[in-house]
């Protein structure tokens, strides 16, 4: 059985008409939209647009992030997790100083050669800032993929993935030639009196209150198909093609998908067996002595290096007592530990529960080093806190 045409021209028209105004959308500038991709990974739009927004106002350019001291990057990325992706932000930011003169690279191997830029966020700058035709793959396209054309192969498997990869760049290319004919600006809604849209040939470096897609109004988007294609294919996934439950009713593609025929949405994209999620369990000492408060920095070469925290230790799940706890690790100063709050959250594969409990010491003892330092309460706020502890930092605050 042959494989279905797919409606490139119905995509683009459907994306013109419903994608959402994100803020990143007023700009082709590569800086923002390569700051806006490495966001978005492992998190979701409503978070990033906020984060975006300040990160674009504290650092506008490739040279300010690249001289940026290493606790405001921290603050500015803190609550999003996977800190792994602003450090290497940053080190790419150095990177096209020395490498580019300071100008954002347009080669498709130059991009992908900075520090954290795999092939998905460099077919994702390529194509949006560029207009290349080049592609890309997520876990939204996968599932768009998977579903249209029926596959039901493991798509995390070599040749499933590589298959993708082909079909991606066949259809980019194929957008790159299809003439489009733009909705008309009304069928959005008429533009307020008085303001001006910004050109995506001269963009802002960001806009705080985007009005409307730039697309949607700028004449040259006629000729910027790869970009709308690729945007298209993730909006469709993120809004239409969801994991649960997709619209299919109201997707462009539901024609010719082979999965909305044969009623096989639930079982793909098939990713094979999940893997099992491991149980891990913290204790955490909020310890304070009048207005000071006890917080640690953590190490450099482990997980979340440099971000702050409450002194705390892994404990076995079935452990109950967590003064016994405190002073088995640290010392017999501990003279309390009351419930504070728990926090449970996930990273990777694991399910963590963090028990925080409100401790005190003997003052006149000396406490060992790695319980932390003493530091006033009304500036913890200052202090780039890992996204757990941050959460208690917060009830502490209240």
């Amino acid at each position: 059985m042959s494989s279905p045409d797919f409606p490139v021209a119905n995509l683009l028209a459907w994306f013109r008409a419903n994608a959402r105004d994100l803020p990143w959308r007023l700009t082709t500038d590569p800086y923002a939209i390569w700051v806006s991709e490495i966001m978005l990974q492992q998190t979701q739009v409503k978070t990033v647009i906020p984060y975006w927004e300040r990160w674009m106002r504290e650092l506008p350019t490739i040279q300010s992030l690249a001289e940026a001291p290493e606790q405001k990057l921290l603050k500015l990325w803190e609550g999003l997790g996977y800190y792994t992706r602003v450090r290497n932000l940053q080190k790419g930011a150095q990177q096209i100083i020395e490498r580019h003169k300071g100008k954002f690279p347009t080669a498709h191997d130059d991009i992908l050669a900075l520090s954290g830029i795999g092939r998905y966020t460099a077919g994702a700058i390529g194509s949006i800032a560029f207009n290349q035709p080049v592609p890309l793959l997520d876990g939204n396209v996968i599932r768009v993929f998977t579903r249209f054309y029926g596959i039901s192969e493991n798509a995390k498997e070599k040749e499933t993935t590589n298959r993708l990869w082909s079909i991606a760049e066949e259809l980019v290319k194929k957008a790159a030639k299809e003439p489009v004919t733009p909705i008309p600006l009304s069928s959005r809604g008429e533009e307020r009196a008085g303001e001006r849209r910004p050109n995506s040939s001269n963009p802002p470096k960001a806009i705080e209150k985007p009005n409307q897609p730039a697309f949607l109004y700028d004449k040259e988007a006629e000729l910027r198909h790869c970009s709308l294609f690729n945007q298209s294919l993730m909006e469709l996934g993120a809004t239409i093609c969801t994991p649960a439950q997709p619209a299919c009713l109201l997707c462009p593609l539901q024609k010719n998908c082979i999965a909305n025929r044969d009623a096989r949405q639930s079982e793909l994209p098939n990713v094979g067996e999940r893997t099992v999620a491991t149980q891990r369990k913290f204790f955490a000492y909020v310890i304070q002595l009048e207005n000071q408060v006890l917080v640690r920095q953590r190490p450099t070469g482990v997980v979340n290096a440099s971000l702050w925290e409450f002194p705390n230790l892994e404990v076995e799940l079935k452990t109950k007592d967590p003064l016994n706890a405190a002073r088995q690790a640290w010392s017999k100063s501990f003279t309390s530990a009351e419930p504070f709050c728990v926090i449970k959250h996930s990273i990777t594969r694991y399910r963590i529960t963090l028990e925080a409990f409100r401790a005190e010491v003997k003052t006149k003892a000396p406490l060992p080093a790695e319980l932390g330092e003493w530091y006033p309460l009304e500036k913890l706020h200052d202090l780039p806190f890992t996204s757990a502890h941050g959460k208690i930092r917060k009830q502490l605050r209240n």
